[in-house]
């Protein structure tokens, strides 16, 4: 399953190629925040015309988002990770005993989540990679930006983006657009780099 003790399920959309033919499989690691909502339209799109090809396509709401259990502040990066990790482990556990590819698909910050999967799980022979986020510092200040310019245009309390670090740093959650931050997610997303994209045979980049 995919899953941890304090949210044992998630909530996922599982795409079957027709006719019983099988090419491979493609776990998604979605977007950040907003951009995971904006986008949903476009990934089910991609992920039935994948599966129309014969892909089996498994698009999973990490922790605290979308329909999975738990608030967004109760997600972690590194949980996120697992949780990318773990959809490849229940594609591959009910594949009835094909040997196929595996796809990870990332989307945005998804697809530093995706390439760190993809290190871990070291079996991975496909990252394609949809307007990736080089860093997720710089994700990560984007956003906190938006309430920098939310405090400024509704007359409240000026905030710079190192306050709402340090106040991260110093064990805090932050609250965001109506996302609640927790440390324990911006220190991964901070310390994320695409860098050097890990070793597979095959590497798709869309820009």
């Amino acid at each position: 399953g995919i899953g941890d003790d304090r949210h044992p399920t998630r909530f996922a959309v599982l795409h079957q190629p027709p006719g019983g033919t099988l090419l491979g499989h493609v776990v998604f690691a979605h977007a950040f925040a907003e951009e995971m909502n904006k986008s949903r339209r476009m990934v089910a799109m991609q992920a039935r015309a994948l599966s129309r090809l014969g892909y089996a396509v498994l698009l999973v709401d990490l922790v605290g988002c979308g329909d999975s259990p738990g608030e967004f502040g109760d997600a972690t990066w590194d949980r996120w990770i697992q949780d990318v990790v773990q959809g490849c482990g229940w594609l591959r556990a009910h594949d009835h005993g094909k040997t196929v590819p595996m796809t990870i698909w990332g989307m945005r910050a998804g697809a530093l989540l995706a390439a760190e999967a993809a290190r871990r799980l070291g079996s991975v022979q496909h990252l394609l990679l949809w307007q990736p986020a080089l860093s997720g510092r710089n994700v990560l200040r984007q956003f906190l930006r938006m309430r920098v310019a939310a405090e400024l245009t509704s007359g409240g309390e000026r905030v710079t983006t190192d306050q709402l670090r340090a106040e991260l740093g110093s064990g805090r959650t932050v609250h965001v657009a109506g996302y609640e931050i927790s440390p324990g997610l911006a220190s991964g997303l901070d310390a994320a780099r695409l860098g050097d994209v890990p070793p597979a045979p095959q590497v798709t980049w869309l820009e």
